[in-house]
């Protein structure tokens, strides 16, 4: 996105100085053009010339506050890109001539974040003692999602704390705290030993060890109070190193307003494995991979995200600090690690549902060209273990063997058995997520 050089203003009788339209191409998708909403001022269409072919089209005022205009059909290479905008202003006709000066293309576009303006809704430099609960949530529950996890989640300073200006989301043994008889013949009722339970669904809220072990690990999961709809988030961490577990940075609607998951949509801003190796095809998906995905869909057995994922590699992302970017509009999501981009979705005209191929009646008709992704979302962070999902498939190679098959209805015990082979892999603190900082601004 970048400046313009004004021609001239013409009006009948009415001189004004209208916002400097912004441009961005995307070789694969085409120009997009954009200008900032003023007052009074209803933007009619645009004109514009591309390597000497004439185009216009009408700017739309979209729920991001801004005008836009599409065209999948126009290609940019380089030159000068001449355009005209015509508004309306109490009545009163006005058109902006002009000339883009320096545009970026399609490469560049890719090679980092967008940055914008916004409201600044959230900044967490975790420089206090204890966890700020104005700013975050715990999740306190067993339900391990339908991904049937392994862990615990507590709001237990063992597995959520703040220390040398970093959070910590770090798993532990539950023995460590409750003895390893416990894991057999006690009893793990949230309420009365963490004193909330936040999600009954799958047993979540109370089990028996009598009936099948209890959960092996406890860890932390904090969700932010604060929610943003369109925006920028940035979070500094360091993802943990150990075998079987998945840490996450991602993102769900505060209300759901299209329906459950995944109608109303989830952005998982950074996924990965703790594992050094996790192998398939000769790729190593372990924690030298990062991913980021979007899910979608009328329903699960629909969910359309393989068309919303994208994956990065390099050295153990377990090893250091990485800085982790989102940029979401209406017209697009763009996630990024260290700059590079890892996923980019442009929206079309036609929206999700025409995305995924869906028939029958639109969920997202009543929404934006982001729908469902044009709803308040609110941040998460955890660190989960296991699953039986297939995030940790059977068929993959790793460094050391998987305690339990995706089949198995005793993945607890089975896990728990097998901790000679996984257990050297979580060494101290590297066993945490530890996050420097985050930070989400509203568009």
């Amino acid at each position: 996105m970048k400046g313009l050089v004004l021609v001239a203003v013409i009006a009948a009788v009415v001189a004004v100085e209208l916002p400097a339209p912004r441009l961005n191409t995307d070789s694969q998708n085409g120009l997009e053009i954009s200008i900032d909403d003023v007052p009074g001022v209803e933007y009619k269409y645009i004109e514009y010339t591309v390597n000497g072919k004439l185009f216009s089209g009408e700017l739309h005022h979209s729920a991001d506050g801004r005008w836009h205009h599409h065209n999948p059909k126009a290609s940019y290479n380089e030159g000068k890109l001449e355009y005209k905008v015509v508004a309306e202003i109490n009545g009163n006709a006005v058109h902006v001539e002009g000339t883009f000066t320096d545009v970026p293309n399609a490469a560049d576009a890719l090679s980092s974040p967008i940055r914008r303006a916004g409201t600044t809704v959230l900044r967490d430099d975790f420089t206090s003692a204890a966890v700020n609960t104005g700013n975050w949530d715990y999740e306190v529950s067993m339900y391990g999602g339908y991904n049937w996890e392994i862990q615990v989640y507590t709001n237990d300073p063992l597995n959520v704390f703040q220390k040398n200006g970093h959070m910590f989301i770090k798993p532990t043994l539950t023995s460590d705290k409750f003895g390893e008889q416990f894991l057999h013949s006690g009893v793990m009722d949230m309420q009365t030993l963490w004193g909330a339970c936040t999600n009954a669904d799958r047993y979540g809220c109370h089990r028996e060890g009598k009936y099948g072990l209890l959960p092996p690990v406890m860890s932390g999961k904090v969700k932010s109070k604060q929610t943003i709809r369109f925006g920028h988030v940035e979070v500094r961490a360091r993802i943990p190193c150990g075998d079987w577990l998945w840490p996450a940075l991602w993102m769900l609607p505060r209300g759901s307003e299209y329906g459950g998951w995944p109608r109303s949509g989830e952005i998982d801003v950074m996924e990965s494995r703790g594992n050094s190796m996790a192998s398939a095809g000769g790729v190593n998906h372990g924690n030298q991979e990062v991913s980021s995905t979007m899910h979608w869909g009328p329903d699960a057995g629909h969910n359309q995200y393989s068309q919303t994922h994208g994956e990065r590699r390099g050295t153990p992302f377990c090893q250091q600090f990485h800085t982790y970017t989102l940029d979401w509009t209406i017209d697009h999501t763009v996630v990024a690690v260290d700059g590079n981009v890892i996923l980019n979705v442009n929206n079309a005209p036609g929206g999700f549902w025409q995305k995924g191929g869906f028939t029958g009646n639109n969920l997202w008709s009543s929404g934006t060209k982001a729908a469902p992704f044009d709803k308040p979302f609110y941040f998460i962070m955890n660190v989960a273990v296991g699953g039986t999902n297939g995030f940790f498939p059977d068929g993959w190679q790793y460094n050391s063997p998987k305690p339990w098959n995706n089949n198995s209805p005793t993945e607890d015990a089975d896990f728990w058995n097998k901790r000679h082979d996984w257990l050297p892999s979580w060494q101290g603190d590297n066993v945490a997520m530890e996050i420097d900082y985050i930070e989400m601004k509203q568009y």
